[in-house]
């Protein structure tokens, strides 16, 4: 499993809790009558809750990791993304101190609370809801037409070795026939260019290698290939 992918299943159960939050403090609210007992919604309140803060930082974690890997190499969605996480952490902290220690301020639990899922659903929809919507576009049918056909006579020996790596570990988030982007950039003349994409290192064998082995942005590592495997991997990028 990527680490994207692990980071937007965290992230579904992420707004999952607070919309469960969400929901019961607005009942909770409510003057109509309730189906549900007033401390039942207390408990489902303060439970979601809890949950939305151990998954908080569990994601906050691994973005951080992201970010120290990353550098000033973040793009604006990311940049945009991390500012509205941070704004949501203060408005988090700001509800639980003023429900725990501030009680003459408590009226405005509510505001704070709506706030938080708001800037929720914001934080999840610019990182994991794009990250799933990119991964069902990339429909099987497309991942098979962006890869080279191995019957191609630019492909023999390493290279078709080279071919069938790329087909299991880099097809789905990179194009092999086109420069657009899909999840990561597209590969198509990635030798030929001055610079590697993100990175902006020169294009050379060394540095591919060393962008699958320490990943300068977010992509997983490919640092278990043997070097056999890396070899015939980059024959295959050449002739792209």
């Amino acid at each position: 499993m990527s680490f994207f992918l692990f980071k937007s299943i965290l992230a579904v159960f992420f707004l999952i809790t607070a919309l469960i939050a969400l929901l019961s403090m607005l009942t909770m609210m409510g003057k109509t009558e309730k189906k549900i007992s007033p401390t039942t919604l207390r408990k489902m309140h303060k439970t979601s809750g809890f949950l939305f803060l151990i998954l908080l930082l569990v994601i906050s974690y691994f973005c951080l990791k992201y970010w120290m890997k990353v550098g000033d190499q973040a793009s604006t969605r990311a940049v945009f993304h991390g500012v509205l996480a941070f704004a949501l952490i203060i408005i988090f902290f700001i509800k639980v101190v003023v429900v725990q220690f501030y009680k003459q301020f408590l009226k405005f639990a509510p505001v704070l609370g709506i706030l938080v899922f708001c800037f929720a659903f914001v934080v999840f929809s610019t990182s994991a809801g794009f990250f799933l919507l990119k991964t069902l576009r990339a429909s099987p049918a497309s991942t098979e037409g962006s890869l080279l056909p191995l019957a191609s006579n630019k492909i023999s020996g390493r290279a078709e070795r080279g071919a069938a790596l790329y087909r299991d570990k880099c097809c789905s988030c990179h194009y092999s026939d086109r420069e657009d982007t899909r999840l990561g950039p597209g590969l198509k003349n990635l030798f030929k260019k001055e610079k590697l994409p993100h990175s902006g290192r020169p294009a050379t064998v060394e540095n591919v290698k060393e962008q699958l082995i320490r990943p300068i942005v977010a992509m997983p590592s490919f640092a278990k290939l043997s070097e056999q495997e890396m070899e015939d991997l980059l024959e295959y990028l050449k002739i792209l």
